[in-house]
């Protein structure tokens, strides 16, 4: 029996899962069921106020959407910009209910992921000032399944090197650094396309070829 590969993609700042290349993601991930070892369901996700994007909200709703009783290694994270943090505070959160070791996730995919920018307004310094217990949020990601996308010419994000060294620091993650992505937020990106693919391990060796 196929196993089937459940992919939540927690958008960008003020974004919904029409804009960029959430709803390209979902029909080319779809239509890779055909050729990989897996299916793919994939859930955009519409947060709530995400105009201005309030910690407490983003958390209580992925909590809703998935419960702990959800969350197993077909499970699949994808955060754009913002989704990031949300989705290390969410998971931080669910790690805190487990005194011994909490339920494992397949894996986590951050794109354009930040912990400062460059010219930050109010509503952005409370998410940058909120504290994260990374290792907490850690706890329910395998050792080599979060994968960080980053580019060199981010305008939110000039000192993409030591946003890169945080998220190697803070939370051992796998960093790729693309050039000319500005914040990714082109209608389509095979590098997202391929890291979700490769966690999943239904990647085809033909794909890189």
């Amino acid at each position: 029996m196929r196993t089937l590969k459940h992919i939540y993609v927690v958008p960008r700042w003020g974004g919904s899962p029409a804009d960029d290349w959430y709803p390209w993601l979902k029909r080319e991930l779809e239509t890779a069921s055909a050729d990989d070892s897996c299916d793919y369901k994939v859930h955009l996700l519409e947060m709530p106020a995400w105009d201005i994007p309030v910690i407490e909200r983003a958390v209580d709703y992925l909590a809703e959407v998935l419960p702990v009783e959800k969350l197993n290694q077909d499970v699949y994270l994808v955060g754009h910009s913002v989704g990031c943090l949300a989705i290390l505070h969410y998971l931080a959160q669910v790690s805190a209910q487990y005194s011994a070791a909490p339920p494992q996730i397949g894996g986590v995919v951050c794109v354009a992921g930040w912990f400062s920018v460059d010219s930050p307004w109010q509503e952005v310094l409370n998410w940058m000032h909120a504290p994260i217990d990374y290792e907490a949020a850690r706890r329910l990601i395998p050792e080599t399944k979060l994968v960080v996308l980053l580019s060199d010419d981010d305008p939110y994000t000039s000192e993409y090197q030591e946003n890169e060294q945080l998220w190697v620091e803070r939370l051992h993650s796998q960093v790729q650094i693309l050039p000319g992505r500005q914040h990714f937020s082109s209608q389509l990106d095979s590098d997202v396309l391929y890291a979700i693919r490769d966690l999943a391990g239904a990647v085809p060796d033909s794909i890189y070829q």
